[in-house]
């Protein structure tokens, strides 16, 4: 393999080139360039002439991928080597975060959909959905199926799949009453994203649902989700954002990178923490000054939200831009967002420092948010007016998004009940400390 072409539908962007001693660079195409519309794979990598080198696209591509053990399982299972994202993504990489496609182009007339209880050759939906969970521990996302080309990034069990309406017809929604999960194929768009249950953090499917829909509640745009059930489990069912659909109907996929892909940086440092740091608080809402100040002060929203709910686990990936058609960048919807306040035994300092030292929840002081405020350019009595509207728009709305949780298919009350008091504790205790 001495190159890989990266596509937008059947149109060429550019090039990954292999260089004998296996360096990798990637120079746009003077046909996308001209395209109008054209956006840029990456904030790291603009568009023109340039050939970017290794030490941007290496750690943008592993970026695409799975982490830790999805990584090692589907490595294994197509015979090929962890270290290699461009020849997993080559394999892979048909329908990826984001727009692109590696390797070939994403053509419609050959997309497809094969519902899982055809798939699986099951008459309950239910049972095919857990097969399927079943079957990702052996291949995740069906590598090696015929047709199936999935990558989604991240160390945490998920898949990525369609909803069909009753007709059998792609919908951009959450499922509903009639509607069938479907695995894409041929390069066909996904809708949805799909994370099991995590027997190691229970209660994990109610905790990230009220926390994505309290975030909506206040104001802060958030990935839709919702939770779905099979006979033996509960996962978190979350609405794909970089998905649209066009004047005619069809899916489009809209392009998008997290901000460690933004910053040139590989997933193994997407927190601050290490001998080798990863992002800064600092240089996470330095990014967001790239979207203007309408993206700057929602990118201040997410960090406040983050810390307000103790998501510990906010890291560089859990942020990421849109890079839409004819369109400037704009910051994604706040996902991957969850309290870890119930699990005493993970993390629970936050994956940035905060005013200089790595903090728990219960450390959170009117001088953090000082040091925030400064080093980031806001206002600090800005930045605490911003705090305490959003803990009172949290405590308003604790109630109503509870019952919208427990609404779902087998969402068990005190798993939300637990998150909500803990959450909002936690909020309270921050906005106790400031100044009145």
């Amino acid at each position: 393999m001495k190159s890989v072409p990266v596509f937008f539908q059947h149109l060429l962007v550019g090039t990954v080139e292999v260089s004998p001693d296996g360096e990798l660079s990637f120079i746009y195409s003077k046909d996308w360039q001209n395209t109008r519309g054209a956006f840029p794979i990456s904030m790291s990598m603009p568009l023109g002439t340039d050939t970017h080198p290794s030490s941007v696209i290496s750690p943008w591509l592993a970026n695409l991928l799975p982490e830790e053990e999805q990584l090692d399982v589907l490595s294994r299972s197509l015979g090929m080597s962890q270290s290699d994202a461009l020849g997993l993504l080559a394999e892979i990489g048909g329908d990826t975060a984001g727009a692109l496609s590696f390797g070939e182009p994403s053509a419609p007339e050959r997309w497809r959909y094969t519902p899982l209880m055809t798939l699986y050759d099951v008459e309950d939906p239910k049972e095919a959905l857990e097969r399927h969970f079943k079957d990702l521990a052996l291949r995740p996302f069906l590598a090696g199926e015929e047709g199936v080309r999935l990558s989604l990034a991240g160390g945490q069990k998920k898949t990525a799949l369609a909803v069909l309406d009753s007709e059998g017809t792609p919908v951009l929604r959450l499922p509903q009453e009639g509607d069938q999960l479907a695995v894409p194929q041929e390069g066909a768009p996904s809708t949805l994203i799909i994370k099991p249950d995590n027997p190691r953090l229970p209660g994990i499917t109610e905790n990230e649902v009220y926390c994505l829909k309290l975030a909506k509640a206040i104001g802060i745009p958030s990935a839709e989700a919702s939770i779905i059930a099979t006979a033996d489990r509960t996962a978190i069912c979350v609405l794909r954002y970089d998905r649209r659909v066009t004047r005619g109907g069809n899916l489009l996929r809209i392009h998008q990178e997290d901000f460690a892909q933004t910053n040139a940086l590989p997933p193994g440092r997407k927190y601050e923490h290490g001998t080798i740091p990863g992002l800064s608080l600092h240089e996470i809402l330095s990014t967001g000054r790239r979207l203007g100040p309408k993206g700057t002060l929602a990118l201040l929203d997410q960090v406040i939200f983050n810390i307000l709910v103790a998501n510990t686990d906010s890291h560089a990936k859990n942020y990421s831009l849109l890079l839409p058609l004819n369109g400037k960048p704009e910051l994604s919807p706040l996902y991957d967002v969850s309290t870890v306040l119930p699990w005493p035994g993970v993390v629970q300092r936050f994956a940035q420092k905060i005013a200089g030292r790595r903090r728990s929840p219960t450390d959170i002081a009117p001088r953090d948010w000082r040091v925030i405020s400064e080093t980031s350019g806001f206002r600090p009595a800005g930045v605490l007016e911003r705090v305490e509207l959003l803990v009172d728009r949290m405590v308003a709305s604790r109630v109503p998004v509870s019952r919208e949780v427990a609404s779902f298919p087998r969402a068990t009350a005190g798993y939300i009940e637990e998150a909500a008091e803990m959450i909002e504790n936690n909020a309270l205790r921050i906005l106790g400390r400031l100044p009145s």
